[in-house]
């Protein structure tokens, strides 16, 4: 028994470190006209903007936020912080995974704690033996369940588009 619960254990927390884990830094990418970027100036007041690129000129960097028409100029020797977007994409598989995981471990130990010896005999009680006959079959039973509800709900939850973001410098131009 306090072999299966360490197991169960180890197995909810293999995801924390995985999903934690960066990938190798990559070289900055160069921001041109047409570029996505997320950029921090003080003209912002601290806070990061999400704009397009407009324009790249010798000293400065003409950005258009958003379905604004207008166009707002930032001076490079300004700029604080600069990213470019690198596309958007879902987390479906990962928020699966987790949720099978969580899900499963869930149900085995419910279906676990929640079994209960059929007390009565032959034809008598036969919705009553329908289920599973150990508590063993019974957290199986609850894991396999609890599995198939955390990976519906994981997908779903993972199904949010999210954008990332890299390190950039702006084009010579």
């Amino acid at each position: 028994m306090r072999f299966i619960m360490t197991v169960y254990a180890i197995a909810l927390m293999t995801p924390v470190p995985g999903l934690s884990q960066m990938s190798p830094g990559e070289a900055p990418r160069v921001v041109d006209a047409g570029s996505r970027v997320r950029i921090a100036a003080p003209v912002f007041g601290g806070n990061k903007r999400v704009a397009t690129v407009v324009s790249v000129t010798g000293d400065s960097l003409v950005l258009r936020q958003g379905f604004s028409t207008t166009y707002q100029s930032v001076a490079k020797s300004d700029i604080t912080g600069l990213e470019v977007s690198r596309g958007t994409h879902t987390r479906k598989g990962k928020g699966a995974l987790l949720g099978l995981l969580i899900g499963a471990g869930a149900g085995a130990a419910l279906g676990y704690v929640s079994y209960k010896e059929p007390t009565c005999q032959g034809f008598e009680c036969i919705g009553e033996i329908w289920g599973p006959s150990s508590k063993g079959g019974n957290a199986a039973f609850g894991a396999a369940i609890g599995g198939i509800l955390g990976t519906s709900f994981g997908a779903l939850i993972g199904m949010r588009s999210t954008e990332s973001w890299v390190p950039a410098t702006v084009g010579a131009k």
